[in-house]
């Protein structure tokens, strides 16, 4: 199918990183004492009450809210440059207002693209988003929305959700990839039912910034996500055991890919570094997510390398890989340009240990002792408050009301950020 990237390469250098990743346990984060971890949640528990009291003293009167809003920034200014709970001191005033106007456009665009779309679905969707802006950074441009960005980072929960809803049959899924597939090269159909029409109208705004004539590549990569996403059916179908199917090339291709796209949609164009770290990047994401949602992947019998392990062999090992390619793609990279380059992959592979560390908290039940005790000393938190932390955060952000001052929360959200 590839025309114009070289995909084989990327797969192929992929693999063999993979394969020749150690499975040594490497992790280069600081370690955190118990009084250390006690602290940083009395400071979050701080935070989020801070927080929750802002949003609640919406002020009626319209002229006294831009003073509102210039002191809830001021709060958010200090947790980022002068906090060190969430470590973000990179944030420099002005890629933190670029983040905040850009995250805004985009939710506002959510709700005129579909007013019945709920935040879980919007959250879904900002994590590409987001992935996309730090990549505009890595890459030395500012960090923008566009309608492009829009329609792709959209596809995710109107494609991902509806081909990993177990309640779809398989043969309606296949059906969809068709008629999606040909929209994706360009060629004319007719939308059978709502869903598809949304789909199709997200393709159309990424054509809206990107024509087919002077930029392929964007739609080579777009139909190299979408394979990936056929082939992941595969996944579903049926159990498998270790071999029998090439699970991790599905893995590496859904999740390269999906970064790969990303990374055109900045500028519609990449070197050959840009596409190496963007395929890299994407792959370690899928790994992070596999990882994530082992447990519910045994659950709904969906196959990836950490479903097929779970409850047969301890995921110690594997998970070690994952840290050690995570910590060589960022680090490696040679595609990142403008100030703060380490500064930057720091942060970039700091957010992706977390996500490992705390998905290997939350399902410690297919990992040793050892190992948890040894991974539990770079937590932030200690184990039982992780245990306990949705729960907590549930109830704390429970007590929110769905108006102020007469004005829905999340416009207050919305107005706070733009």
């Amino acid at each position: 199918m590839s025309i114009i990237i070289d995909i084989e390469y990327l797969k192929d250098l992929y693999k063999n990183i993979w394969w020749n990743s150690s499975t040594d346990f490497n992790l280069n984060l600081e370690a955190s004492s118990f009084w250390d971890k006690k602290k940083k949640e009395k400071e979050i528990e701080k935070l989020i009450d801070e927080l929750i009291m802002h949003i609640s003293t919406f002020p009626k009167e319209i002229e006294s809210r831009e003073q509102w809003k210039k002191e809830v920034n001021n709060f958010i200014d200090d947790i980022i440059l002068n906090r060190d709970i969430f470590k973000l001191g990179i944030l420099d005033a002005k890629m933190k207002n670029q983040f905040f106007k850009a995250t805004g456009e985009f939710i506002s665009q959510c709700k005129k693209f579909d007013n019945e779309l709920n935040y879980s679905d919007i959250g879904q969707a900002l994590r590409n988003v987001w992935i996309v802006y730090i990549f505009q950074k890595a890459l030395g441009f500012d960090i923008e929305f566009s309608n492009a960005i829009f329609g792709y980072s959209m596809l995710y929960p109107y494609t991902d959700n509806y081909l990993d809803d177990i309640t779809v049959p398989i043969n309606q899924k296949k059906a969809f990839n068709y008629n999606f597939s040909k929209k994706l090269q360009g060629e004319y159909i007719q939308p059978i039912n709502s869903h598809e029409e949304k789909v199709f109208k997200l393709v159309d705004y990424i054509e809206s910034v990107f024509n087919r004539t002077n930029y392929p590549e964007v739609y080579e990569a777009l139909l190299l996500i979408h394979e990936g996403q056929k082939k992941s059916l595969k996944q579903q179908d049926c159990i498998s055991i270790p071999y029998e199917r090439d699970i991790l090339g599905i893995s590496l291709e859904k999740g390269g890919a999906s970064v790969l796209v990303d990374g055109y949609l900045i500028s519609g164009k990449l070197t050959r570094d840009e596409e190496i770290f963007a395929y890299g990047y994407g792959f370690l994401l899928q790994l992070c997510d596999d990882l994530q949602d082992v447990k519910s992947d045994l659950k709904n019998h969906h196959m990836t390398i950490m479903s097929q392990l779970a409850g047969r062999y301890q995921l110690d090992l594997i998970t070690n890989k994952i840290i050690n390619l995570t910590q060589s793609v960022v680090k490696d990279a040679r595609c990142f340009k403008g100030n703060n380059v380490v500064e930057l992959k720091n942060l970039i592979i700091t957010n992706c240990l977390n996500l490992i560390l705390f998905a290997i908290a939350e399902d410690r039940v297919y990992y040793s002792k050892e190992y948890i005790k040894k991974i539990s000393q770079f937590l932030p938190f200690t184990l039982s408050y992780i245990n306990r932390l949705k729960a907590r955060l549930q109830k704390k952000f429970k007590v929110l009301q769905p108006y102020y001052s007469g004005v829905a929360l999340e416009d207050i959200i919305l107005y706070l950020i733009e």
